[in-house]
């Protein structure tokens, strides 16, 4: 149950395959410039700066696992928008940039602060409950616990996205 002021649905567990990164995941890296205007290919380009072929590799629902610093260098929302486009579930991190951060949120791509990301491997099969701030590693057994994501991001992400969560406010 929520304590929103709006009427949003609860968000659903998400269920994935994680691919891990390392620190310090630039904005170029996770979408380089050279394919910032193509809009309607920026999923193909996802995550094309640390690995090449990870866009051919990944299934929709899969999850981004790094370390700290994701997103470093942000300066627009193409890179968030590149990883929901690509069907990544959300992102979790030790750290985010904050304005990779934002973005992504406003795109509706949770991006999670966990703490011990350095325990999940590439494969591993994780249940995230966004609204119960914990990630279950279901190949491992391990728990995390989600850091970030309360009031206001967590409205925005119920709705979709930030101008879903506009138009549900007007």
């Amino acid at each position: 149950m929520s304590d929103s002021p709006l009427e949003l649905d609860e968000l659903p567990y998400l269920v994935g395959r994680a691919w891990t990164f390392g620190d310090e995941i630039g904005a170029d890296q996770i979408l380089p410039r050279e394919h910032r205007d193509q809009d309607l290919a920026l999923g193909t380009f996802a995550m094309r700066g640390a690995d090449p072929v990870f866009a051919r590799r990944i299934s929709r629902g899969d999850i981004v696992v790094a370390g700290r610093d994701f997103g470093i260098g942000s300066t627009g929302r193409a890179p968030a928008r590149a990883l929901k486009l690509a069907g990544i579930a959300c992102v979790i991190c030790r750290s985010f940039d904050g304005a990779f951060f934002e973005a992504a949120i406003h795109v509706g791509l949770p991006a999670l602060k966990v703490e011990e990301t350095a325990a999940i491997k590439t494969g591993d099969r994780l249940r995230v409950d966004v609204e119960g701030h914990k990630v279950v590693n279901l190949s491992s057994g391990d728990r995390y616990v989600i850091r970030n994501v309360y009031g206001e991001h967590l409205d925005i992400l119920r709705a979709g996205g930030f101008a879903e969560y506009v138009a549900a406010r007007s």
